[in-house]
């Protein structure tokens, strides 16, 4: 097995979901490889069922940070980021350069996964999973500004963070990302941004998670009725929901390439517009999520 610095700080943010939050953390701790330390930091964003407290009474070595309630994944991200800014907030030695772990918490790592990631970890900037039964790989074409999927696993420029290794300096080379957008575009702002700097993101068919279907869907509208048509409506205005066009406008931008970034941004705002008169929801200001 590869030396590993030590010790590995995992950090697992959550909300409002105690039986799966307590699941996970019962599972990454039995799968976790022997002789290799771990540190868990669970990020609380504001849970109302208890969850901290559960934590608490039966594992009283994590670590855990209290958020407000509206930081969503994005905001657990730019909260990370903070945290290793300051290594003596989390006990850590100023000079140490540890490998991190960001994970969701309604993920199963396969048999094996963990151990097969650390013992590849000394290969790669960053090591993100591959699905299980899905796709190994996402890339972002920043000249059209879309996301396409590949079934094999490789090198890539964008990745989600279910389950990511790297390295704290890696983790603060990242740009900062903005509180308050979704899951998925705050994932590919995260390691986005470290690909632009040169840094090597990979999955290896060796690193695979399992992903709940009650937990984890994929964007874009559910059938075509008019009332499934007016709830993916509102879901584009929602900041919880991965298709979230506020975030959308905000990743591209800053990632897209011209020419298209000026068109397609246009696009999205009518697009936004448009579904706010039609739904006659409204979302949050553009300004609260920077």
């Amino acid at each position: 097995m590869t030396e590993v610095p030590l010790p590995v700080l995992a950090f697992v943010p959550c909300h409002n979901r105690c039986s799966i939050t307590l699941a996970f953390l019962e599972h990454l701790q039995q799968c976790w490889p022997s002789g290799v330390p771990l540190i868990i930091h669970v990020l609380d964003d504001g849970s109302t069922d208890g969850t901290s407290d559960s934590i608490r009474s039966r594992w009283p070595q994590i670590c855990l940070h209290q958020l407000d309630g509206r930081q969503f994944w994005g905001g657990a991200l730019n909260t990370i980021q903070n945290l290793l800014k300051d290594p003596l907030v989390i006990g850590l030695d100023p000079k140490a350069d540890p490998w991190v772990l960001v994970a969701n918490d309604d993920i199963k790592f396969c048999s094996g996964s963990l151990e097969s990631a650390v013992a590849l970890l000394s290969n790669f900037d960053v090591l993100a999973p591959a699905i299980a039964g899905g796709w190994g790989r996402v890339m972002f074409e920043s000249r059209t500004g879309r996301f396409l999927e590949f079934p094999d696993c490789g090198t890539s420029n964008v990745a989600t963070t279910m389950a990511t290794f790297l390295r704290r300096s890696t983790c603060l080379r990242a740009e900062p990302v903005p509180r308050g957008i979704p899951h998925y575009l705050s994932d590919y702002w995260f390691t986005h941004s470290l690909s632009c700097k040169g840094f090597r993101i990979n999955t290896h068919t060796d690193f695979r998670v399992f992903t709940r279907s009650d937990t984890t869907r994929p964007s874009g509208p559910r059938s075509c009725g008019l009332r499934a048509r007016r709830a993916y409506w509102r879901a584009c205005l929602d900041p919880r929901s991965p298709d979230y066009i506020p975030a959308s406008i905000i990743f591209r931008s800053r990632f897209s390439a011209e020419p298209l970034k000026f068109w397609s941004l246009a696009l999205l705002r009518v697009k936004s517009l448009i579904y706010r008169l039609l739904t006659g929801y409204h979302p949050p200001s553009m300004a609260s999520l920077q």
